[in-house]
């Protein structure tokens, strides 16, 4: 049977990101695995705006749309980024079926199997899958506590025989690190890309989530050269259900991702744009981040403290601004991945080993710490089972 397949899916591995929900269906189990905000943070009033669509604008909701999207859900994402410092009209922007999905039409456009795309170490696991399937070479460049280390991209530049055709970063709130890459860094990495004249995607998934510290322009905002391709999403800033998300780009790069996007899934649901659109007038996408943003300070505080009483000098981890992540290094020889199983099974508890975030299946003694569904009275007893399983205790 296995001939009958095509040469991409022989070379897939398991799905990490699939394990990821179907652990998050356990109820018993104590997870700090898959990236999703708590429930119990959703808005009520989002049922009434889904009524009043339903009643009123049954006949463009219920319907096909445009392939780049409803214009005026493209106005409305052009105009919320012209107000954070990214000024864009609605020729920037196509309407994607969740921000993975962007990645994936830039891949399409851009990628041909053999070519070398960079990405961060570690990086998004979702991306690493993703550039697999297009049978790339993924060249993963080392980050510290002020993300990407930029010099180390620039020898590589410098010095590579073939040029790289893409950069994949998230440099705010990182996932699965929670770094946030510095102003300096971000300049320097645009200048580099400028150089050598190679597409830099960003990431925004968790930008607008910070919740202390300062805020940093994003890539697309201090790029004059047209060389970002900015990734936004509703995911974390309203809701994952609705799966709408966006790429912002040159209006050259839109409509050559519009050509893929037509035989992809034709045009992102209509219903989940209006409701985007409908609860943006009306002041709840803002009124959501605000309480998302209250209760990830919460939980990440809660993460912090647990894992300095149980965890203390034999491991380090960062202390996020925003997000919904920390990413841990325990001080000891062990395979998070090869441990995984019994936490689940033995310990009631999960978490995503850190190999998973490296192409070259590193980082075995890191682990990504998600505190975003956990409940806030588990936090702590979660982390002491980590303790349990990784350090004996």
């Amino acid at each position: 049977m296995e001939e009958m397949y095509s040469s991409r899916l022989r070379k897939a591995n398991k799905s990490d990101l699939a394990e990821l929900f179907k652990l998050a269906e356990q109820p018993e189990v104590i997870s700090f695995a898959g990236g999703f905000p708590d429930p119990r943070w959703f808005l009520d009033e989002v049922e009434e705006v889904s009524r009043d669509i339903l009643r009123h604008k049954r006949d463009i909701a219920l319907q096909y749309g445009p392939v780049p999207g409803l214009t005026i859900v493209r106005e409305f994402i052009a105009h919320r980024m012209t107000e954070q410092g990214m000024p864009v009209d609605i020729r920037n922007i196509l309407l994607t079926s969740g921000s993975l999905q962007g990645l994936d039409l830039i891949c399409r456009v851009f990628l041909d199997p053999g070519d070398t795309v960079i990405v961060e170490a570690p990086t998004y696991l979702g991306a690493i899958s993703t550039f697999e399937s297009y049978e790339v070479n993924i060249v993963s460049i080392s980050c510290d506590n002020q993300g990407l280390m930029v010099d180390e991209l620039e020898k590589y530049l410098d010095n590579a025989y073939v040029k790289p055709k893409l950069i994949y970063v998230i440099p705010t709130f990182q996932n699965p690190s929670g770094r946030v890459l510095s102003l300096e860094r971000r300049k320097r990495l645009i200048d580099l890309c400028s150089k050598y004249n190679i597409p830099l995607i960003e990431d925004n998934a968790y930008g607008e989530l910070r919740f202390s510290g300062e805020d940093l322009p994003t890539l697309m905002a201090l790029d004059n050269t047209g060389m970002v391709i900015y990734l936004g999403t509703f995911s974390k800033i309203f809701s994952p259900g609705i799966r709408l998300g966006w790429v912002a780009a040159s209006p050259d790069i839109i409509e050559k991702l519009v050509l893929f996007k037509q035989i992809t899934d034709q045009s992102s649901s209509s219903l989940s744009q209006l409701l985007a659109y409908e609860a943006h007038k009306r002041g709840l996408i803002d009124m959501q981040i605000k309480i998302t943003k209250e209760g990830l300070k919460l939980k990440r505080d809660l993460t912090i403290n647990a894992l300095k009483k149980y965890f203390g000098s034999t491991a380090e981890w960062t202390v996020s601004e925003g997000g919904f992540y920390t990413w841990v290094q325990i001080h000891k020889d062990i395979n998070t991945f090869e441990l995984l199983r019994a936490a689940v099974e033995d310990y009631k508890v999960a978490y995503v080993a850190g190999p998973s975030f490296f192409p070259d299946g590193r980082g075995q003694n890191c682990i990504r710490i998600c505190y975003s569904m956990v409940k806030e009275d588990r936090i702590e007893e979660g982390i002491k089972r980590l303790a349990e399983i990784f350090l004996g205790r």
